[in-house]
């Protein structure tokens, strides 16, 4: 691919895919009353449509990258989001909970076939100086949904349906399909190594292994927490969900510039090892503090905007890492550390459910913290390089 025209094609067409995999995963949110109406089923529906959803990303995950390297990215890219907009499409045209949830196990499949080939061809296409930056750019598109996605998808279930929303967003994703056909090129296959041999080959690699256990510690750090945030701020400040969502709105914008900011540091020679060291140590610390806290509404907003920043900056730097790993497997070490971050999100958040319901928001921080702290550790053990 030839011209600074094209690159800026390609990063813009990337960009747009890796948002509508964000949308995809926090589509259901603002619509699960609209939805529990029209099904007839309990509201606890939230968790089983978030972990069919992430479990499938998960399983998935774990061979697409092997089979991007071995048939070609674009070609498994093109196959996943062909998956990941018609189931998302046929959702919308889903009449019972069986259907509802086999669709969204097929669109966390096709989000498999996404997101870690986006990141891959990042690292690709992208010279080493300019990397971190776009990963950046293509970290926030994905954080972007959680300010105005869900806003959107609420606004589109009260004024027509919640149906309306997924076929909306299967449409897109059919829209991008020609898009990515157009901007993405096809890049060399690693030949006719096993699927095996080439998770076989990623994990003998040390600095691989540690930044997948880091991936999982760090984000299931995140969603143990995070998927109960609400809870935390109707318990703790009996706070409206209008103004919950005001909350999380700018906790997002929070992470998008932790994002940003992280890939423009990326740009520069940076210790990425010392940098990831101290954004783990700072969500740890603004986590502790957060969940402690239930006296001051002011203190906990400020330590969730400083817990968000320090999170999406973190993320971006061990995306970078891992994209900066052999050329011959990077889908499959993307595709690998995709899979470490969604079985970290629904083990760590089924956890720290459990926790709440036996103690406190304490001891969720208490999990959060120990994750963290795992991942100092682990981050500590890595190489410099």
């Amino acid at each position: 691919m030839e011209g600074v025209e094209a690159v800026k094609k390609l990063i813009i067409t990337l960009c747009v895919l890796s948002f509508l995999a964000g949308f995809d995963l926090i589509v259901t949110v603002p619509m699960l009353p609209a939805i529990s109406g029209d099904l007839q089923v309990d509201m606890e529906i939230s968790g089983v449509l978030f972990t069919s959803y992430a479990l499938s990303y998960a399983v998935i995950g774990l061979i697409a990258g092997s089979i991007s390297d071995r048939l070609g990215k674009k070609t498994v890219l093109m196959a996943g989001i062909v998956i990941f907009s018609g189931a998302t499409f046929w959702t919308g045209l889903a009449h019972s909970f069986s259907a509802l949830i086999g669709l969204r196990i097929l669109a966390g499949a096709g989000a498999a076939m996404i997101e870690p080939n986006i990141y891959s061809i990042v690292g690709e296409m992208i010279a080493y100086e300019q990397r971190g930056k776009i990963m950046g750019l293509v970290s926030a598109a994905f954080i972007l949904p959680t300010i105005v996605g869900i806003p959107a998808a609420g606004l589109i279930t009260d004024v027509f349906s919640w149906r309306i929303t997924f076929m909306a967003l299967g449409a897109a994703g059919l829209f991008m399909l020609i898009a990515a056909w157009r901007t993405i090129p096809v890049l060399p296959s690693a030949g006719s190594s096993s699927v095996i041999n080439m998770i076989r080959h990623a994990l003998s690699n040390r600095t691989v292994t540690l930044t997948l256990l880091i991936s999982f510690m760090y984000y299931g750090g995140l969603e143990a927490l995070f998927s109960i945030i609400g809870v935390y701020y109707d318990q703790r400040f009996a706070l409206s969900p209008s103004t919950i969502g005001l909350l999380l709105f700018v906790a997002g914008g929070a992470s998008i510039a932790g994002s940003l900011v992280s890939g423009k540091a990326m740009s520069r020679p940076h210790n990425k090892k010392t940098m990831l060291l101290w954004v783990t140590a700072g969500s740890l610390i603004s986590i502790l503090l957060l969940t402690a806290n239930d006296r001051f509404l002011y203190a906990s907003i400020g330590l969730n905007i400083i817990w968000s920043f320090f999170y999406a900056f973190g993320q971006t730097i061990i995306n970078t890492y891992m994209s900066n790993q052999d050329d011959r497997i990077r889908s499959t070490v993307m595709s690998l550390n995709s899979s470490a971050m969604y079985f970290g999100a629904t083990i760590m958040s089924a956890v720290g459910l459990t926790l709440l319901h036996a103690f406190s928001f304490i001891a969720v921080g208490g999990l959060c913290a120990a994750a963290y702290l795992i991942a100092a550790w682990l981050t500590h053990r890595l190489s410099v390089h």
